[in-house]
């Protein structure tokens, strides 16, 4: 299952030696997972980075290292008021007693479970083999598609299951209503995509659902418009959210926009374990800058280009 690539590479073989030698980092941090799809029809057709589907066997293995590891899995709502927890009191004295802590213990590993698309082998695949270890997750579903087929021809999750997974207790959030590129829409159109989404889910579940999961890549580079996106999200009743960012979540990350860890059929247990422990985090300094330099070289081409005419 393991496969030679340069991210897995540089992880397992340079990173994660060199951190195990150095301090550890201070604070809290919590690894959010982020899956798609658990079917056993893996997309072996793309690159391992972007491969979107982890088949039921590897799933079981990944959840069953979890659980022997001593992970605590957690919503991400509870994840979120554990970071908003920490980075709010100073006294860690006080942080040890506080509510929101007495039912983790910080000495162990904790992590949190979160599935994209809300596509129809979650509950046919993953939510058993969760269930088996009695782990939660949350799972964002792209509301216009419920009861239909998604973009890649999977089938979406029914009402109904819905509805029978919030009550044992599965979490819901959004994930637009129709999965557009929210960068290309008008202001109008953000605001229907987040608030008819969560709208929806919440007629289904009877639960609130203040969680949101950006589509696509998340344009971190873009500061006008992930500082607008982050007032629409809060005007329609979000306080959280996750992205595409890589790595783990902490409390200096703005909670609407938390980081998570890409996971799939082609993460063994080498490379699952480092992920877990920070140790792919140096992928996103690489991604920023490649952004940052592109940014760069294009407002120059275009000042040559504007020059020459």
């Amino acid at each position: 299952m393991a496969t030679m690539r340069i991210d897995r590479f540089f992880t397992v073989h340079c990173v994660s030696p060199i951190r195990k030698m150095l301090p550890q980092r201070g604070g809290l941090q919590i690894p959010i997972l982020m899956y798609h799809s658990i079917s056993d029809y893996p997309d072996n057709h793309l690159h391992p980075y972007y491969q979107t589907v982890t088949t039921p066997k590897c799933f079981e293995q990944q959840m069953h290292f979890l659980s022997r590891s001593g992970y605590q899995v957690l919503t991400l709502s509870e994840a979120v008021k554990l970071l908003l927890s920490e980075a709010s009191l100073s006294n860690s004295a006080i942080q040890k007693n506080s509510p929101s802590h007495k039912s983790f213990d910080c000495q162990r590993p904790m992590a949190v479970i979160t599935f994209d698309d809300g596509l129809r082998d979650f509950y046919t695949n993953a939510f058993p083999i969760l269930d088996k270890f009695g782990f939660k997750a949350t799972v964002f579903v792209v509301s216009g598609l419920i009861d239909k087929t998604f973009l890649t021809g999977h089938d979406c999750l029914r009402s109904q299951e819905i509805k029978e997974l919030a009550s044992k207790g599965i979490e819901f959030g959004s994930h637009t209503v129709n999965h557009p590129q929210l960068k290309e829409l008008s202001r109008n159109e953000i605001i229907y995509e987040l608030g008819k989404s969560k709208q929806m889910i919440e007629s289904i579940t009877e639960c609130s659902a203040p969680l949101f999961s950006y589509p696509y890549r998340f344009p971190e580079d873009a500061s006008i418009f992930t500082k607008t996106l982050s007032m629409l999200l809060i005007d329609q009743g979000y306080s959280a959210g996750v992205t595409t960012i890589i790595g783990l979540a902490n409390t200096k990350n703005n909670p609407l926009f938390l980081k998570r860890l890409p996971i799939n059929n082609c993460d063994d247990s080498q490379f699952f374990r480092a992920k877990l422990e920070g140790n792919y985090d140096w992928l996103h300094t690489v991604q920023l800058t490649y952004k940052k330099f592109r940014a760069i070289f294009s407002v120059q081409k275009r000042s040559v280009v504007n020059k020459a005419l």
